[in-house]
């Protein structure tokens, strides 16, 4: 082995070093932060990252220009927040108004026949993490909404788990993009993230394209 290679594997080991961290290192990152002042989210955030482990997410995710949502306070419940989001998929703008239930640590959307539960974790300065768990009882119906069609093949029952970074700057210092990736490893994801947005394309404006109503 040449001495070009071998120091191209020393580096490598020593960048895997630093970049793994242990069990204890990971656990301030992944800790739930506390949701007994829910207004930690609201305002508007953009989608500029994320992983999931589902192929049909994937897909959906590589699909997408941009996402953002703007959360606000429910005048029904302090245990209530409104969410309305904005998704251009494919180039198409989608909108939608759904509540999310704080329980504890955990936010609750139910909307049709999907239903998620998210934690917040410690993020950048106006930033939210969400890590959770989705399922989908019928894929298809919910893509129907979109005019969406997935080239890959599913049963009834769709779970994922999902990772996301949403901010309010539609671009992030290289700093923070990398401490997601680490929380991302500590989680169990690896590689490169399923969806980063390119802030070179615009976002939908509220109201641009339909409004989807699921029952």
């Amino acid at each position: 082995m040449n001495l070009q290679f071998s120091s191209c594997f020393l580096f490598l080991g020593l960048f895997l070093s630093v970049s793994t961290l242990t069990p204890e290192e990971c656990q301030p990152l992944v800790t739930p932060l506390s949701l007994e002042d829910p207004s930690m989210l609201h305002g508007m955030t953009h989608f500029i990252t994320g992983y999931t482990d589902s192929a049909v997410y994937n897909e959906l995710l590589n699909a997408s220009d941009s996402y953002w949502m703007n959360i606000t306070a429910s005048p029904s419940s302090d245990k209530t927040l409104v969410c309305h989001q904005e998704h251009k998929l494919n180039g198409i703008c989608y909108g939608m108004t759904v509540s999310f239930t704080i329980d504890g640590n955990v936010v609750t959307v139910n909307v049709g026949n999907m239903s998620a539960e998210y934690h917040v974790l410690p993020g950048c300065d106006g930033c939210v993490v969400l890590s959770g768990n989705s399922t989908v009882k019928d894929l298809n119906q919910y893509f129907g909404y979109m005019n969406y069609e997935s080239s890959i093949k599913t049963d009834n029952m769709v779970n994922a788990r999902v990772f996301y970074l949403m901010a309010k700057e539609r671009t992030l210092k290289d700093s923070d993009l990398e401490k997601f990736k680490q929380q991302a490893s500590c989680l169990g994801f690896s590689g490169e993230p399923d969806f980063e947005f390119d802030p070179n394309k615009d976002p939908c404006k509220e109201g641009e394209g339909s409004n989807i109503v699921i029952n």
